[in-house]
């Protein structure tokens, strides 16, 4: 039986049951002056073995990502929440679980509630000046929408000033919606590259604010997500790197003793990627026989079946298409050569050339962000800001490079469940130093109301996070020692047949169980970094298994978890249902 909700009712009823947090320190006394300034750098789908750091996660050379981890904290196990862009996102606003803050995934679902709590208006209470460009994708607009979308929106609440993408956005020539005086939407397409236009936004806001207040900027960026289209100046600065770098050893992997929905996925390189600059548009100099040869072997057309980048083509000047034409034919061209001499002769050979290519469009597009926070950084330096400004800087989930043969996320897998988060605040956090502790994007509120001096009661009981200041310091905390973090997936399957599950991870072990199908998975990351082992029925972790079933359940109980979510129990490869009523047998 469905049980159902009024979606409003159920989240008040669910803060109001009792309070989430520990009880916090006393707020601290602060002149407004005196406060600092935060700003949040968001991107889509950075994958922290990509974050640029250090050598272990930089494939190339990104130097501003490097710097700012110099001069702050970089935060090694960070985890999200629900690996899906607007459910992270509102888990990031509100300091709550996708089942609290009601916003379970993209699209096909109510919009985001903005009449919930969310640090952005407790720090616009607290007298904070508030914006957020770029990135809000907090709505719910069915693809192909027409007409009267108002039903499917959620304006950004809490912030004084906004600029938001429709949607995903676009990398090329992108539109951005601003309130209008009458209080209706205006969209506006603006020339140029969505990376460069976000940070030039968000550095003119700044120029225009009031000087007398403290700020908390969001800088949304779309960067890196798919169709992952470096900008014209980046075409191609990825390349040596791309070519340089060894893949996963676990690229071939065929799901064997996991989970028999594992073996259905629909985000495998081999099966169900094609580069869409090599393949798509560039038909003309691959002959029919390679095109067929290059065709994804469960897509009927050349080109794959999530046809997510024709639209950035479209919305290209006749400039922006000749150079990105020009760059990608000479590769396609390439590509054809090597097929011809013998150099590329098996699927394997493909895959392995569809990964760099792969390597390549991601980390040139990376590139830009990389760009963007040295700006941000050097503008925050030169107006005397940065020693009084929080910089955090974090992905929304984590993204596949090619592990265990996938890209994109959604599984609990450590490469979709583990996210970039570095922070820099001088004289408060200590720099250079590498956080081991366990922490969430559920922690962010409560970190950012602690620092501004907002950590009241009130406040600080709607999250379900815990400040992260205690970690500012030495990056270890024995609050953090200990702590296991509770995961849910709410599509069923989604368009990548990756189905509902929840789970947890701890020091030590992952465990889930797929709703969808009733399976287990267990993880012992110490002995199997690269999850490649589900141990779930091994007669020598009975124990454990009995153990972390137990915290399984106590950790769903302390997080407020309605009995039999996020439910939909079945039959494997089920047509979508986008549905999350709780479920109660």
């Amino acid at each position: 039986m469905i049980l159902t909700m009024n979606r409003h009712a159920a989240i008040a009823l669910m803060l109001a049951a009792c309070p989430l947090s520990a009880s916090a320190d006393q707020p601290q006394k602060q002149t407004p002056d005196q406060r600092p300034n935060i700003v949040v750098i968001v991107t889509d789908d950075h994958s922290y073995q990509t974050l640029g750091t250090c050598e272990k996660d930089s494939p190339m050379p990104y130097p501003n990502f490097r710097k700012l981890a110099d001069e702050g904290m970089v935060f090694d196990r960070s985890y999200c929440a629900n690996s899906l862009c607007g459910p992270s996102r509102a888990c990031i606003y509100t300091g709550r679980h996708s089942h609290m803050n009601g916003y379970l995934f993209n699209e096909h679902a109510a919009p985001f509630d903005g009449s919930q709590p969310t640090f952005p208006k407790m720090l616009q209470k607290a007298g904070y000046q508030t914006a957020i460009v770029g990135k809000w994708h907090l709505e719910a607009i069915p693809p192909g929408a027409k007409g009267d979308t108002s039903k499917y929106e959620s304006d950004p609440t809490g912030f004084d000033y906004w600029e938001i993408f429709p949607g995903q956005g676009n990398y090329f020539n992108p539109d951005f919606i601003t309130p209008g005086k009458d209080g209706k939407r205006v969209v506006k397409t603006e020339p140029g590259y969505a990376t460069e236009l976000v940070t030039q936004k968000s550095l003119k806001w700044l120029d225009q604010r009031d000087k007398d207040k403290p700020f908390m900027l969001v800088v949304g960026h779309k960067a890196p997500h798919r169709c992952w289209c470096p900008s014209i100046q980046n075409l191609g600065r990825a390349k040596q790197y791309a070519d340089a770098i060894d893949p996963p050893a676990n690229l071939e992997d065929d799901f064997a003793d996991r989970p028999e929905f594992l073996k259905m996925t629909e985000q495998t390189l081999l099966n169900h990627f094609n580069v869409w600059s090599d393949e798509h548009l560039i038909k003309e100099v691959v002959p029919e026989d390679i095109q067929k040869m290059l065709s994804c072997p469960e897509s009927k057309t050349l080109h794959t079946q999530y046809d997510w980048e024709m639209p950035e083509w479209v919305r290209m000047d006749p400039q922006q298409k000749e150079a990105w034409y020009n760059y990608h034919k000479a590769r396609t061209v390439q590509l054809v050569k090597d097929i011809k001499n013998g150099k590329i002769k098996t699927q394997r050979d493909i895959l392995l050339r569809r990964w760099r290519h792969y390597m390549e469009d991601y980390l040139g597009t990376v590139l830009s962000v990389d760009e963007s926070v040295g700006q941000i950084m050097d503008y925050l330096k030169q107006n005397g800001l940065d020693r009084n400004t929080l910089v955090l800087y974090c992905g929304d989930q984590g993204f596949y490079m090619g592990e265990h043969g996938m890209y994109d996320k959604r599984w609990i897998f450590e490469e979709s469940f583990r996210m970039p988060l570095i922070m820099r605040w001088p004289g408060h956090i200590r720099p250079g130093v590498r956080s081991s502790a366990m922490v969430q994007e559920l922690d962010y509120a409560p970190t950012f109301c602690d620092v501004a001096g907002v950590n009241t009661k009130e406040n600080m009981n709607t999250f379900q996070g815990r400040s992260l200041t205690p970690l500012f310091k030495t990056g270890e905390h024995q609050d953090f020692k200990n702590r296991s973090l509770y995961y849910a997936f709410y599509e069923n399957p989604g368009e990548h047949n990756a189905p509902r599950h929840d789970g947890l991870r701890t020091d030590r072990y992952t465990l889930s169980y797929i709703w969808t199908s009733d399976e287990w998975m267990l993880f012992d990351n110490q002995k199997d970094p690269a999850q490649m082992h589900n141990v779930i029925n091994k007669p020598e972790y009975a124990e454990t298994v009995k153990e972390l079933k137990e915290l399984y359940g106590k950790l769903r109980k302390d997080c407020q978890v309605p009995e039999g979510f996020p439910g939909a129990t079945g039959k494997l490869a089920v047509k979508p249902q986008w549905d999350c009523a709780p479920a109660k047998d």
